[in-house]
């Protein structure tokens, strides 16, 4: 290619980088997507997610100790609670209903004698279980009788599986949603369905149905395979985990049933959707725990509907909670479901008037 033909290309090349420069200016909820997203990123994964878990609940059971009471809170990594326990029955239900992750039980002379951990909150187990190695009783607790409750192997298949179905109802009801009722749009179909006889309401609960039947499926799949295949004990009430799995996915449903009013194009919904679903995956309690989240940000992950499902599945699978046990998150989640599902609707009618 001569000279010439060397300007002509570049020529036409710029030119259609300017093309795309120009489209991407117009597309101003794309570009801030796009831009948001790495700063978001790196301000989880700098500054909220962290393995370094602090502020681990604990109590003493038995006799009180000062000696006991003043290493561990010199330590920085835990808060001692005031009151002693009166024996290990109680303190085995302060660990089940998620007081405290680590009870020390001590002894007449003042010195511990024993350990009761959560195994169930995985990283905070074995972060507690590390931290106090050594740390109080003169350098034995690592020849003390640690009693690893719920999770004795520590296994974090046990610790993955519960919240892994909450993760993927969540992006079921996000993600799906999302995209169905703009693909319709994009398409002109959701005008034509403005035609026929059914009602608004009728034409959103038709819209979402399926993907509310695609995430039961879901859920009973990863359900089998984690129990099957993976060996994940499930110690609670099968009927009661579908129930609060409906109310979780109804949250769910309707943040996606919101992104699909304010997208404009298929492409805006996956965006908007990962944008609202990765920091619920990230903050909720799944992977890191909150005690380890700066309050900075922690805020954020209590206006997710994930930080309140996780518990509750997790509860349920591994230590058989029920509704008595598990009713503050149940009574966050049904407000939480109510307001989303009331804002969704009368955004989703207003986008069809």
């Amino acid at each position: 290619m001569d000279s010439e033909g060397w300007r002509r290309s570049v020529g036409r090349l710029s030119a259609l980088v300017r093309k795309e420069f120009v489209q991407l200016r117009r597309d101003k909820r794309s570009l801030a997507l796009v831009v948001a997203m790495p700063a978001v990123l790196m301000l989880i994964f700098g500054y909220a997610a962290s393995f370094d878990v602090k502020h681990l609940g604990i109590e003493l059971v038995g006799h009180d100790s000062q000696v006991v009471r003043s290493v561990l809170a010199a330590s920085g990594h835990f808060d001692v609670h005031a009151a002693v326990v009166g024996d290990a029955a109680q303190a085995t239900s302060d660990l089940r209903h998620g007081r405290v992750v680590v009870a020390v039980e001590v002894g007449a002379s003042g010195r511990p004698v024993g350990l009761l951990v959560d195994g169930s909150r995985l990283l905070e187990a074995t972060s507690a279980e590390r931290e106090l190695a050594g740390l109080i009783g003169g350098g034995q607790t690592t020849h003390l009788p640690v009693e690893m409750l719920w999770n004795p192997d520590l296994r974090s298949a046990d610790f993955m599986v519960p919240g892994l179905i909450g993760v993927i109802m969540a992006q079921v009801g996000m993600v799906l949603t999302s995209l169905g009722i703009v693909r319709e749009r994009e398409r002109g179909t959701l005008d034509q369905l403005m035609m026929t006889p059914l009602s608004r309401l009728e034409l959103m609960l038709g819209k979402i149905f399926p993907y509310l039947l695609i995430a039961f499926v879901d859920l009973v799949m990863v359900s089998g395979l984690g129990i099957g295949l993976f060996h994940v004990p499930f110690r609670g009430n099968p009927v009661l985990l579908l129930a609060l799995s409906a109310l979780f996915l109804a949250s769910t449903l309707g943040i996606g049933l919101l992104i699909s009013t304010v997208a404009q194009n298929q492409q805006q919904a996956v965006q908007t959707a990962i944008f609202v679903l990765l920091p619920q995956v990230l903050l909720s309690g799944w992977i890191f725990p909150l005690t380890s989240i700066p309050w900075g940000v922690r805020w954020l992950s209590y206006l997710m509907p994930l930080t309140y499902f996780l518990p509750i599945s997790r509860g349920i699978f591994l230590k058989g909670l029920g509704v008595p046990d598990l009713w503050p998150d149940i009574a966050v989640l049904l407000a939480m479901a109510i307001v989303v599902v009331g804002l969704a609707s009368a955004r989703f009618r207003r986008s069809l008037a």
